[in-house]
């Protein structure tokens, strides 16, 4: 049986999927400079790893022809994936210490939030944000 229209199942869990030139070595960055854990990761050499932190799940595929990748920022956008953080000068001060490179510091934006990005070494941006106080 079906749920009806009206009746909303829950989603639980979502991730952010990085086609990427080489597993190892992006999912390398996103532990050692990131703070992501390395829940899942197969193939030799890798094809595929999840790596996450807190509630935030990154995938990483690996592609063949890495030319192909385009992030976001190459086509006008700003991030590739946007994080909702509790403490933003923490992370901040966690990220730039471990090596992340910042793309932009710390700001506050005209649609309430305070937030700062970082490029991972793929050259996809994680936008980490906290709204302000009102």
């Amino acid at each position: 049986m079906s749920a009806s229209p009206s009746v909303k199942t829950g989603i639980v869990r979502c991730a952010t999927y990085f086609p990427v030139a080489d597993v190892a070595a992006a999912g390398a960055h996103y532990r050692e400079v990131l703070g992501f854990a390395c829940e899942y990761a197969a193939g030799e050499p890798q094809e595929f790893a999840l790596y996450v932190r807190g509630a935030c799940s990154i995938m990483l595929r690996r592609v063949p022809d890495a030319a192909l990748l385009r992030p976001n920022e190459a086509q006008g956008g700003t991030w590739d994936v946007f994080l909702w953080v509790d403490d933003l000068d923490a992370i901040y001060s966690e990220l730039t210490s471990s090596g992340a490179t910042i793309v932009y510091s710390p700001i506050v934006q005209p649609y309430g939030m305070r937030e700062f990005a970082v490029r991972d070494s793929s050259g996809y941006v994680l936008g980490f944000g906290q709204e302000c106080a009102s």
